[in-house]
């Protein structure tokens, strides 16, 4: 692979990119000298980057290490596939908000018996997000959750500062970036977490799976990640699909995977397709469908349709597990 030479602006040195994916640096490397996974850019002064696609094709490989696969053979699954993205700047596949949106347009509700206060963010979260730092920050959100559970910790210290970062941006017109690295620490330590959940808790192999997605137009994928550390958690399978899939991509991995239980998430009302949802595949045995987001509410709230994310857990696991 040829190394492209790019501005230090669009591509990460091997702690930065690490703090992104939220696995330790000295993994990283270890990766690169095991199984050949090289940044492909240089700085401009000639020293090794990772890039967009780089950060691509390793949450590739950690989606695939996340569902059990070795990582010797996940690396080999990656490491020559193309992975494009659609902007050459580096950021986060999972980021809650760009732009003007609001990270709590991107956010499982709270249960109704928590609402009856704002929630504030917790300020040791927030105020290392303003401080820029990347690395406390993900240390804290994967200490907050092995400490109260996904479900717990989500809903009173991870949402809350999304929110908050969120509300920060449209009342400011700035720090944007601070959004973008409290998303990003999330990421990192809701896939941390799962990783451990999943040595701790493993999966019966009889079970069938739950599959997580995201159709075609949505783009914030945060909650799926929080909903897979909590069913982690349970030792349920997970085959999280990520952001952005199509409906006929979605019904072809149905097919193969037989799941127990299909979750589609939706934050907003334009990427809450009930036509495309309609076309869903259908399998034998056949599968429970749960969707979750404010999206959904927006719509109608169909049949299966979740509000927060322990519903969202007991739904799904009631899914894997009847009776």
């Amino acid at each position: 692979m040829m190394n492209a030479v790019r501005p230090a602006s669009e591509t990460l040195t091997v702690g930065a990119a690490a703090r992104r994916l939220g696995i330790a640096a000295p993994t990283l490397r270890s990766w690169e000298r095991r199984y050949g996974l090289s940044p492909s850019a240089r700085s401009t002064g000639g020293h090794r980057r990772y890039d967009a696609e780089d950060l691509a094709r390793l949450r590739a490989m950690l989606r695939l290490v996340d569902q059990g696969v070795p990582t010797a053979e996940a690396a080999a699954e990656v490491r020559d596939r193309s992975y494009p993205v659609s902007s050459p700047a580096v950021t986060s596949a999972t980021s809650v908000a760009t732009g003007p949106e609001k990270a709590a347009a991107a956010t499982f509700q709270p249960p109704a018996r928590a609402r009856r206060e704002p929630s504030k963010p917790p300020a040791d979260l927030f105020s290392l997000a303003n401080a820029m730092d990347a690395e406390r920050l993900t240390h804290e959100v994967a200490r907050s959750l092995d400490r109260s559970g996904a479900v717990e910790a989500w809903t009173s210290r991870l949402m809350p500062l999304l929110v908050e970062v969120g509300d920060q941006w449209e009342r400011t017109g700035a720090c944007v970036e601070v959004e973008h690295l409290a998303s990003d620490a999330v990421a990192g330590g809701l896939r941390y977490h799962t990783r451990r959940a999943v040595e701790r808790n493993r999966p019966h192999e009889e079970e069938r799976p739950v599959v997580l997605a995201c159709l075609e137009r949505e783009d914030h994928a945060l909650p799926l990640l929080a909903l897979a550390a909590a069913l982690a958690e349970r030792g349920v399978k997970v085959r999280t699909l990520g952001a952005a899939t199509p409906v006929a991509s979605l019904s072809s991995a149905v097919r193969r995977i037989r799941p127990a239980a299909v979750f589609v998430w939706s934050s907003a009302p334009e990427t809450a397709d009930l036509a495309a949802l309609k076309t869903l595949v259908r399998t034998r045995p056949s599968y429970a469908l749960v969707v979750g987001g404010p999206g959904w509410q927006s719509v109608g709230k169909p049949t299966g349709w979740v509000n927060s994310l322990s519903d969202a857990v007991d739904a799904l696991v009631g899914a894997v597990r009847p009776g």
